[in-house]
């Protein structure tokens, strides 16, 4: 993931990953509208004469079922419970507010766990499903090489 954050970044002057169109913070529903809509549901999917037109991921997907999947991912992976609430923006309840903090291990452990997800998952493409993210993510071919590298070491 941090190769395609790097490239982005690098890819304009604003010190925000995803920005607003004159490089401000993004509010919750410009991000899903210039960001998440377009990505899952593709844009002018329907007419392929469209020079903006792209297919669409995971059409009706949503942004909620992702915060959830990545939750549960976490719970499936021992992340303990205060560091998935922290993860999602959420408080602990009750006592366990005034007792429980996330530490440094816990946020690495996030970090380790959901790299681990993103590499499994670009291991676990077909040929065919390998080359299509290549072919629009061009950077990632090494970085898929590099992880199939890793795996037969």
């Amino acid at each position: 993931m941090a190769v395609l954050y790097e490239l982005l970044l690098d890819s304009h002057d604003h010190e925000f990953v995803f920005t607003a169109p004159e490089g401000g913070g993004l509010y919750r529903g410009h991000f899903r509208e210039r960001f998440w809509r377009p990505a899952w549901d593709g844009v002018d999917a329907d007419d392929p004469d469209s020079p903006a037109h792209r297919l669409p991921i995971l059409q009706w997907f949503t942004f909620h079922e992702g915060r959830h999947t990545q939750s549960t991912w976490l719970a499936d992976d021992d992340v303990p419970e205060v560091a998935r609430r922290a993860r999602l923006g959420h408080k602990m309840p009750g006592i366990a507010r005034v007792y429980e903090h996330v530490t440094p291990e816990m946020e690495q452990r996030v970090s380790d766990v959901l790299e681990a997800r993103w590499d499994g998952s670009l291991l676990a493409l077909d040929a065919n499903e390998r080359e299509t993210l290549v072919g629009l993510l061009p950077h990632l071919g090494p970085v898929i090489a590099d992880l199939e590298e890793n795996q037969a070491a």
